[in-house]
């Protein structure tokens, strides 16, 4: 086959050692555009694949041979669409089958980033809240945490969850029914504006007096400035702040240290998923714990219109999803 510069191609490996197509790629609008093709780029070879939007062809799939001083070579297009990403990575497996191997790695970590992105996006809307790069401090029992490390604590709508910095995947969850408390506490409170403008003048005047004593006039106002800089940075090291979360569930305690929060702004934040909790622990156990029968103990009990009101307050609570509450409901209809 030709190649549109004329030269004859020639595939540099066999091509039953490439991989099967993977599964086209999403191209966002912000990666589509004109000039310099987007690029699954892969270091050591000399082909690759992506995308450009064409003056005149329109947006397509691109085969591109890279030099040595990573001038791009657009050799074939083929359309932005399936049939059009299955025949551009045939034709970069013929051509070159080594590169097609390392492009389909660059692309399934890739579209694996996405993935990750996209369930991140999503835990982050299902959280009453979510403190992000808190430093596990110590505690109690066996969760798998390292002292030191910072990691990601979210309130979700029923439970705690502890993961991995920008990460979806839990490494400890502990239900709102099992926490036992939740406290917030400030460890360094930090110098006060009137404080730290104090302090900052106090070590000016300092330097002016020794400028003063040194050079002179000249010296005081060069002593006053260099050592009031000196006082600004000793006042905010030294003002620091620090709070403390603490939370205990039934087989584990957990300290977490969040820097440049004070306690009252983090007790506001954490308002809703500490009402949450409570409600969690202050409803009955046949409620927040059914057992594998259709539906909670004490819906047994009164006429049906009373038993339908309370499957409604359930629902209303958040402690039965919408597909339990008309299960019962059939049941209970069914059954009178």
């Amino acid at each position: 086959m030709v190649s549109h510069d004329g030269s004859q191609k020639v595939p540099q490996a066999s091509a039953g050692l490439a991989p099967s197509a993977p599964e086209m790629p999403s191209v966002a609008p912000a990666d589509l555009y004109s000039g310099t093709p987007n690029l699954l780029r892969a270091s050591g070879v000399r082909h690759s694949l992506g995308w450009q939007d064409d003056r005149k062809a329109g947006p397509s799939f691109v085969v591109v041979r890279l030099s040595r001083l990573d001038n791009i070579k657009v050799i074939e297009r083929f359309p932005l669409t399936e049939q059009g990403w299955a025949t551009a990575w045939r034709a970069l497996a013929a051509l070159d089958a080594e590169a097609a191997v390392a492009v389909g790695a660059r692309l399934a970590r890739r579209e694996a980033g996405r993935r990750g992105a996209a369930a991140l996006d999503a835990l982050d809307a299902g959280s009453l809240c979510c403190l992000r790069y808190v430093i596990f401090n110590g505690g109690s029992g066996t969760a798998p945490l390292t002292k030191g490390q910072a990691y990601d604590l979210r309130f979700l709508s029923d439970r705690i969850m502890i993961s991995p910095r920008r990460s979806a995947d839990a490494i400890v969850e502990v239900p709102y029914r099992d926490v036992e408390t939740v406290e917030v506490s400030q460890s360094s409170p930090g110098r006060s504006p009137g404080e730290l403008a104090v302090l900052i003048l106090a070590v000016a005047l300092l330097g002016a007096l020794l400028g003063l004593f040194i050079l002179g006039l000249v010296g005081a106002l060069f002593g006053a400035l260099v050592f009031g800089s000196v006082g600004a940075m000793i006042g905010a090291a030294s003002g620091k702040i620090e709070t403390i979360v603490r939370f205990r569930g039934p087989d584990a305690e957990f300290y977490f240290v969040i820097a440049g929060k004070r306690a009252d702004a983090l007790r506001i934040e954490l308002s809703e998923p500490l009402r949450a909790i409570e409600n969690a622990r202050a409803a009955p156990v046949s409620e927040t714990q059914p057992d594998d029968s259709d539906g909670p103990a004490d819906l047994a009990t009164g006429s049906i219109p009373d038993q339908l009101t309370k499957l409604a307050s359930l629902l209303q609570q958040g402690l039965i999803t919408r597909d339990e509450f008309e299960r019962l409901k059939a049941k209970l209809i069914a059954d009178s």
